[in-house]
């Protein structure tokens, strides 16, 4: 059997001809033990013999030796029965399961291979696109970094799944062959089953290790075995569950700050750093499987979780003593957590913070003498792994956007939408230790929570969308949150706009149709809300980009879709909504107009990087998206590079190209309407242009200009 992960070339091979052999041979091998253990057919058995042998009238030697054997010989044969009986069911379990995983992986091929993405002999997948001289003028679709990222998760994933049926059947059957001279007449009667007692044992194992004491003294080779078992068993409720329960909320909590932070002058570093990093993310995900689990053990222990949240711990001879929500939320990084424990684990954290007043959060979580190292996911400003991670929100925030049905709960609600959005005063973790890049972590992550709140993504996940289509929860939520944001102006928390630049992508349909509206009162979304939060965004040039590449593919998508009526329109909004745009970016640099960096720091240059949370178009529809962006991104660089005058009044020449590039696109689609005869280029131009300068005027308007 293979070792570590199999490959695509390893699975393809497995010889599973072979293995059904052994399952018809060990069927036959459990029934003649079986027919000689138990008996039948006449046949004298074990069980007739061990009958005998309790019996007979044994005297002398006979009577403590013979007896003896003689039992213990006709147990064996029982013995042997039930072993045989476990390695059959281990062995057709391998085989159903290798079967199914084999076929998982052609299916998977073979739809890959329909878009053009080529799997190799490894598990990598690789465009795999003829070039030009070969296709010649065929329409030939080439797969986008988001196909190629879930296309990798898909294959990654049977791999993992049969290296997992590999590794319980190879246990499993290990264990039933490590006694050389008798049977002890016990196995699983199932793969599953093998699976569920691995588990158990895994954690009952790691349990005593950890209850020994001292794990901050732990070699690496060991916190290696520990990460490794954490990563093949964080999806095992068997082991997730008996490792939760059985170190206790209390334990759990000690175990991670005694790991993360020894003190005196040991903090981990280096390879040990990173290697904890690891055991972060694997500790994280099993506790997250283990919170879906409605046990009275385990709901006990969520409950003592939360309840351990305001109290400190500390170790011997270290006055650094942080709270239990600091060490919890660092531990739920990675992973979907179970929605009642977010929720009640981020009332406790709402209301403790909110006792604590008129202290803040800083003073609350980032005073030094509470303040340890807990958060080895990433490096720090010293480039190493390691942080303080000393702002529970931040791991609970994460917490939330892997839950996104829960996200779009949480912001739907007043009080804790209120709490985040626009009461709670986040803080630089790595602070007051001087050594921050600026960076609020606790805001990125809220960036994050908005994203899943309002798409229904978890951010965190390669993933493919194909509408504009949201639930009336999330579309809730993201009304609420550009209210939020919109009411808060120029002190935006810069560590929102890429985010809001995607979510605002992500609804690009509705957006484009607020951008475009005539009569702003009526637009699906707050005219003046959207205004306002855009311009936030637009102050980043990055994040601008972002939003950029959204709305632009929105308003191709509009002009390929049906509509009644006719089809002008859809060439009007699309120059109005360029108009809003322009007067978004414009009012941007206006805002840091003493900041001259938006110009100097413009990079924007890679098509794609809101590709995660924008509808997957057909090939037809990404040439006029593709198109409109390479327009777009050129004639931006010419007002960067001063080629062309920046004016809030009505200057076609800035926009021309983009709005060029639309026009035709349009003309492509609508090739039988008057506007694309030959001969009237010219008006379609002036259509589209005198839109433009109609969403300026709006935009400028709805900020009082």
């Amino acid at each position: 059997m293979a070792t570590g992960t199999m490959t695509v070339d390893e699975l393809r091979s497995l010889r599973l001809g072979s293995l059904d052999t052994a399952v018809s041979d060990w069927k036959t091998m459990a029934g003649k033990l079986e027919l000689l253990a138990t008996g039948g057919n006449g046949e004298t058995s074990a069980a007739d013999l061990r009958k005998k042998a309790g019996a007979a009238d044994w005297k002398g030697d006979n009577a403590t030796v013979s007896r003896a054997f003689v039992t213990k010989t006709a147990a064996q044969f029982s013995d042997a029965a039930a072993e045989a009986k476990s390695v059959l069911a281990i062995l057709s379990g391998a085989h159903t399961a290798f079967t199914q995983h084999k076929a998982d992986l052609q299916t998977a091929v073979d739809d890959l291979a329909k878009r053009n993405i080529y799997v190799n002999g490894k598990g990598g997948v690789v465009a795999a696109v003829p070039p030009p001289g070969v296709a010649g003028d065929a329409e030939i679709h080439k797969p986008t970094d988001a196909e190629l990222d879930i296309a990798q998760n898909r294959i990654t994933k049977i791999l993992a799944g049969a290296s997992e049926t590999d590794r319980i059947a190879a246990r499993a059957l290990r264990q039933l062959a490590k006694n050389k001279y008798d049977f002890a007449g016990e196995g699983s009667d199932s793969l599953k089953n093998a699976d569920r007692e691995q588990g158990r044992a895994d954690a009952e194992y790691w349990r005593r290790e950890i209850a020994k004491g001292n794990v901050d003294e732990w070699s690496e080779e060991k916190l290696a075995r520990f990460n490794e078992v954490l990563a093949y068993q964080n999806d095992n409720p068997a082991f997730t569950e008996a490792l939760a329960v059985g170190l206790g909320a209390d334990g759990t909590l000690q175990f991670w700050r005694d790991l993360a932070d020894p003190g005196q002058g040991r903090t981990p570093e280096g390879d040990r750093a990173e290697l904890l990093g690891e055991v972060q993310q694997n500790l994280s995900m099993s506790l997250a499987n283990a919170s879906h689990s409605h046990s009275p053990e385990m709901e006990a222990w969520k409950k003592q979780i939360i309840a351990a949240g305001p109290k400190d711990f500390g170790h011997e001879g270290i006055m650094v003593r942080p709270y239990g929500f600091q060490i919890m939320s660092n531990l739920m990084v990675k992973g979907n957590f179970d929605s009642g424990f977010l929720d009640d684990y981020g009332k406790a954290l709402h209301s403790f913070e909110t006792e604590k007043k008129p202290f803040k959060p800083a003073d609350v979580w980032g005073n030094p003498l509470i303040a340890s190292q807990l958060d080895y996911t990433g490096k720090g400003p010293d480039d190493d792994f390691g942080a303080p991670g000393s702002d529970p929100m931040a791991g609970y925030l994460k917490a939330v956007s892997h839950n996104p049905d829960f996200a779009t709960e949480l912001f739907n609600r007043d009080e804790m939408a209120d709490y985040l959005l626009t009461e709670r005063e986040f803080y630089d973790e790595d602070d007051p230790f001087d050594r921050g890049d600026g960076t609020v972590q606790s805001r990125d992550a809220l960036g994050k929570a908005l994203l899943a709140a309002g798409t229904g993504i978890n951010p965190d996940e390669p993933h493919i969308i194909d509408s504009y289509e949201h639930t009336e929860a999330q579309k809730d939520a993201f009304a609420g949150t550009l209210r939020r944001l919109a009411e808060r102006g120029d002190d935006f928390p810069p560590e929102l706009r890429d985010d809001m630049a995607l979510l605002i992508g992500n609804h690009g349909a509705e957006v484009h149709q607020t951008a475009s509206a005539i009569n702003t009162a009526e637009a699906p979304l707050h005219y003046e809300h959207l205004l306002e939060v855009t311009k936030q965004v637009a102050r980043d040039t990055d994040s601008y980009g972002l939003l950029m590449e959204g709305v632009n593919q929105a308003i191709v998508a509009d002009i390929h879709a049906e509509h009644k009526g006719d089809p002008v329109e859809e060439l009007q909004r699309a120059g109005q909504t360029i108009g809003f745009m322009e007067t978004v970016r414009n009012h941007a640099i206006e805002t840091d107009t003493d900041d001259p960096s938006w110009t100097a720091k413009w990079g924007y240059h890679v098509i794609g990087g809101a590709a995660n949370f924008i509808p997957v178009v057909g090939d037809a529809v990404q040439r006029g998206v593709d198109a409109g962006a390479y327009a777009w991104q050129l004639e931006e660089q010419a007002r960067i590079d001063g080629e062309k005058k920046e004016d809030k009044g009505r200057n076609f020449s800035i926009r021309q190209v983009h709005l060029t590039a639309l026009s035709d696109e349009w003309a492509r689609v609508n090739p039988d309407h008057a506007l694309c005869q030959e001969g009237d280029k010219y008006p379609r131009q002036q259509a589209i242009g005198t839109a433009a300068f109609n969403g300026n005027d709006t935009a400028n308007g709805a900020v009082g200009e």
